[in-house]
């Protein structure tokens, strides 16, 4: 039975309402090498961070996960608190803003742009103070809420996930088939080498005739034996074996599911160097095109999977 495959890539929200207080929970992810958390919330849920934070890395393993909490204006999108303006702050910025230009000798006026940077100027309000009751509340539909986000979002996260996996196995059954053909190619390659060799030990012995039987008898042995290393050294036996046996374990990984993202890269690394061997050793035209054919089909495995967890 297949195990779950998780894509990186995924959006999820909710609303939730406490304390006479409308609330938005929104989660997004995208493919990232490890777990990178991001929250932001409003001042008065900032208490609320290590519960969130325990929430998502129970659910999420790999990516980067930005939550966020914001309060909603009974609009339906996004809004701000209202911002309090603190005048006697204002008042105190511009005068000085003023000395300093006077001292400095800028010509240019003091715009209220100016005076609005100062952080006391313009701020959000502190909530009023909450009961312990009503901070209990609002613990208990917060994790209630981010549970159904993060549901929703695994939710998709495996969806996506498995039509990744269906994508990968297609392209992993198409190396399993090129591997059956440079299997059954091998010993027709063997053959042509050794008759090539052949050819051009003989065009040499044609070139340079010796009349003493023994001597050349002599050299017939000595040049079989180079022969026989030379072709051993363009046996791709051993690559193919190990080839086939990252394509099983490519397939055993992609249908047991989990976090499968790293070791899949593993696995792509590894047939890549197979794949790299089985191109310098062979001097054969058809292996040659099997072997860019292959390294092509790889890449587009490996591109594929940075997005699984």
């Amino acid at each position: 039975m297949k195990g779950a495959v998780h894509s990186m890539t995924g959006f999820a929200s909710g609303t939730f309402s406490a304390a006479g207080q409308s609330y938005k929970l929104e989660i997004k992810t995208l493919n990232h090498r490890f777990l990178d958390l991001k929250i932001r919330l409003p001042r008065d849920f900032a208490v609320f961070e290590g519960q969130l934070k325990a929430g998502v890395e129970a659910h999420l393993k790999r990516g980067a996960v930005d939550v966020w909490i914001e309060r909603n204006s009974g609009t339906g999108g996004r809004s701000e608190a209202a911002l309090a303006l603190n005048e006697t702050m204002a008042e105190r910025a511009y005068e000085s803003l003023c000395r300093l230009r006077e001292r400095l000798g800028v010509q240019k006026s003091v715009e209220i742009s100016d005076v609005l940077s100062f952080p006391e100027v313009l701020s959000k309000p502190y909530p009023e103070e909450r009961t312990a009751e009503q901070v209990e509340e609002l613990k208990r539909v917060t994790q209630e809420t981010l549970d159904a986000v993060l549901a929703q979002l695994v939710k998709m996260r495996a969806e996506e996930g498995d039509r990744l996996r269906t994508a990968l196995l297609v392209i992993n059954s198409e190396l399993a088939s090129i591997h059956e053909r440079l299997h059954l190619q091998r010993d027709a390659i063997r053959t042509r080498s050794r008759e090539k060799i052949r050819k051009r030990v003989e065009l040499c012995f044609e070139g340079y005739p010796t009349a003493e039987d023994r001597v050349r008898a002599l050299l017939e042995t000595r040049v079989g034996q180079e022969v026989s290393y030379a072709l051993e050294k363009m046996d791709v036996e051993e690559e193919l074996t190990r080839f086939r046996g990252h394509v099983q374990a490519i397939e055993d990984l992609l249908r047991s599911g989990g976090a499968v993202g790293k070791k899949l890269d593993f696995l792509f690394q590894e047939l890549n160097r197979e794949i790299n061997t089985l191109g310098n050793k062979s001097q054969d035209l058809e292996i040659s095109r099997e072997v860019i054919d292959l390294k092509m089909k790889v890449e587009q495995m490996r591109e594929q999977s940075l997005n699984l967890e």
